[in-house]
This record gives structure tokens, C-alpha cells and sequence, in this order.
């Protein structure tokens, strides 16, 4: 029964109608308070605008904020925790130097509105301070509840503690059913979530290859693009946006989060491992054999014209596209974003750089080693 409760709790539609009917309340019930007064004074017209214009605002960005859910910049979310900072810092500052008084009922309901705001919010999105802002009105409502009567802390605790402890079950309920991935084929990952180690390994390293596999399902047409975008023209090689446009973006999504989910339970290594050898394996046998034909070039001296296109590909296309894959599906932990590009991009380097090498060492003529160096040394400048 409780379960059941729970879930109607999961559902999206409930807390965006729950979270805009609490601000609207936080709102008006915080502007006819004492601590509002106090704060900023009577009352008039230009005043009315501002909080209108301002409340509207805030009505906005809560009911439309599962939309935050795609900005997964760390950037983004390091700003929206500092800006949340140092907005509660501030006000806490001033209204523990001008309040006074016991507060009013209109304060206390506005703190409990913004908490439940707060909690709307958390399930909702992923910024990282709906946490912080919900502990901070609580916290505020335990202090008013104090101010009021001391004894009244029993009620803001036990209101806290019932509070984070719904969101608690809240969150043990969705990674409960976030266990229960399906990938294309309707292949289930069933995990008990209180033996989180007895976790089938095989499952979920195989949808995490399904995953992998339905973003080269494109790699036919990703190839057709390539061929056409790159041939006797020069000067296209160094848009690398459209082979992005060509992958499907609903399995990129699929796939950071089957990354995600694999890594909050343990499985950080396999996940890195197997996903940095597919890609690895694209881009050196997919596209640097079959496509550009490396490996079939001989040491004639025309060869050193396409061994300079191949690189330019290689460096201004084919390793900006994996820095955007690796960037996107390890949003949340940029360390592993950055090595396993590293991991991804190292063997297919090496191979161009060898092949110059041993063009390098095999041609008489030394016009061909100073036109390697010339380019290289031009490539890193703007790379």
C-alpha cells in the first residue's frame, strides 16, 4: 500500500502541479508577512510590479523544470549551486539583522510551501542545490518555530525529519525502478536494491552494448556523409558538427544514462572499459581502414597528399566528434570524460603518426619529411 502511494509520488505531472501550487502559496503568503515587511518596507506600486514580475518569473522556471534536466554542463550546474549560495546567504544575513519579533503565521506557511517547492524541484531535476534548498527552508522554518516558542522545535524537526525522509523513499523508489532498464530488444535488467552486489554483470554489460551498438547502427550513412563532406574539398574538413547531427540523439541520452546507472553501482571500470574499446575500435578499423584505407597505403610519393587529408579528418573531424560523445555521456564526471578520450583517440595518433614516420624514413627525398614536419607543426598550432 505504501509502495503504491510512493509511486503515484514518482510520477513527473504530480510534483510540477504540486511545486507550482506551493510557490504560488510560498509567494503570496511570504508577501503578506511580517519578515516581508520588515525587510522591504510597506507596500506600493512599483513594489507590486517587482514582486509580481518577479513571482511570475519563479511560477515559470518551476512548472517548466524538468527542461533543466538536459542542461548537464557542470559549468551550468556549479553556477545554479553557487548563485542558490549566495542568494540564501544573503537573505539569512538581513533577515537575522532586521527581523525581529516573533514571526507571523504568513511566515511560517511560506517557509513550509518553499520547502515543498524545494522538494519539487528535487524531483524534477539533477542542478544540485534543490538539496541545499530544501535543508535551508527547513531550517529557517525550525528557527521561526523557535522564535516563536521554544517548544516548538519538536514540530520543525519532526516536520524536517518526515520530509527528508519521503524524499529519501522517494529516491530509494526510483533507482528501484531505474534497475529496470529495457534496451531495444526488450532485454530487462532486474536488480534487487538492497543487494546491489549480487547485480547481473552480464545484463547490464549487455545493454550497455546495445547501447553502444544502436549509436553505429548509423555508421553506414555516417560513412556516405563523410566520403561526400570530405572529398576534393578542403576546406569542409573542419565542421565536424554534422557527423554529431548524423548519430541518433535519443540513444546518446539511452546511453548516459545506462553509463550513469552503471557507475552508481559499482561498475565504473566495465563501463569505461567497454565503452572506450567499441568507440576505439570505430574509429581505427571503421573509419581510419575501411574508409580512408590507411593501412592500404604504400610509401609512393602521392601518398603523402592523402596522409595529410587523412590527418586533417582525423584531428579537425573524427577526435572533436569522440571529445562531444565522451563530454555528453560522462557529463557527470568529466575526469572519465577526458580519459577515455585519451584511451579512445591514442591508437588510431599513434597510427598516423607512425605511418609519417615510416614515410618519413623510407623516402629519398627529403622534400617529403620537411613537408610532414611543415604540416604537423601548422596542424598542432591550431589544434
Amino acid at each position: 500500500m505504501l509502495v503504491q502511494i510512493l509511486r503515484r509520488f514518482t510520477q513527473s505531472k504530480v510534483w510540477r502541479f504540486l511545486g507550482l501550487a506551493s510557490t504560488l502559496v510560498g509567494l503570496l503568503c511570504y508577501a503578506l508577512s511580517s519578515s516581508f515587511n520588515h525587510l522591504f518596507g510597506n507596500w506600493n506600486m512599483f513594489k507590486i510590479f517587482l514582486y509580481s514580475l518577479f513571482s511570475s518569473t519563479i511560477c515559470l522556471m518551476v512548472f517548466f523544470a524538468k527542461t533543466w534536466k538536459h542542461r548537464r554542463s557542470p559549468r551550468f550546474k556549479l553556477h545554479s549551486i553557487f548563485l542558490v549560495l549566495t542568494i540564501s546567504s544573503v537573505y539569512s544575513f538581513y533577515a537575522d539583522k532586521v527581523v525581529s519579533g516573533k514571526p507571523d503565521a504568513y511566515s511560517l506557511i511560506s517557509c513550509v510551501a518553499f520547502a515543498i517547492t524545494s522538494l519539487s524541484l528535487s524531483r524534477q531535476t539533477q542542478c544540485g542545490f534543490e538539496a541545499d534548498l530544501l535543508y535551508f527552508f527547513l531550517g529557517c522554518l525550525i528557527v521561526l518555530l523557535m522564535k516563536i516558542k521554544l517548544q516548538l522545535v519538536i514540530v520543525g524537526v519532526g516536520f524536517s525529519y518526515v520530509l527528508v525522509i519521503f524524499r529519501h523513499l522517494l529516491h530509494s523508489l526510483l533507482v528501484n525502478e531505474c534497475l529496470e532498464l529495457q534496451d531495444q530488444h526488450h532485454a530487462v535488467i532486474q536488480v534487487d536494491s538492497q543487494e546491489l552486489t549480487n547485480v547481473n554483470t552480464t545484463s547490464i554489460m549487455q545493454h550497455l552494448l546495445a547501447c553502444v551498438k544502436g549509436i553505429q547502427e548509423n555508421n553506414p550513412n555516417l560513412v556516405a556523409v563523410l566520403l561526400k563532406r570530405v572529398k576534393d574539398n578542403s576546406e569542409l574538413v573542419t565542421d565536424h558538427n554534422f557527423v554529431i547531427d548524423v548519430l541518433p540523439l535519443e540513444r546518446i541520452n539511452e546511453l548516459h544514462d545506462t553509463l550513469k546507472f552503471m557507475v552508481s553501482v559499482g561498475f565504473e571500470k566495465e563501463c569505461f572499459d567497454l565503452y572506450s574499446s567499441l568507440r576505439r575500435q570505430w574509429l581505427e578499423e571503421c573509419v581510419m581502414n575501411k574508409l580512408l584505407g590507411l593501412e592500404k597505403m604504400g610509401f609512393q610519393d602521392y601518398m603523402i597528399g592523402k596522409w595529410i587529408r587523412v590527418f586533417k579528418v582525423a584531428v579537425r573531424i573524427l577526435f572533436p566528434t569522440e571529445r562531444k560523445l565522451c563530454d555528453h555521456v560522462f557529463s557527470e564526471y568529466s575526469s572519465a570524460a577526458d580519459l577515455c578520450f585519451l584511451e579512445i583517440c591514442h591508437g588510431a595518433t599513434i597510427k598516423l603518426l607512425n605511418f609519417a614516420d615510416a614515410f618519413a624514413s623510407r623516402s629519398p627525398s627529403m622534400w617529403h619529411f620537411f613537408r610532414i614536419i611543415t604540416y604537423l607543426r601548422h596542424c598542432v598550432a591550431k589544434f
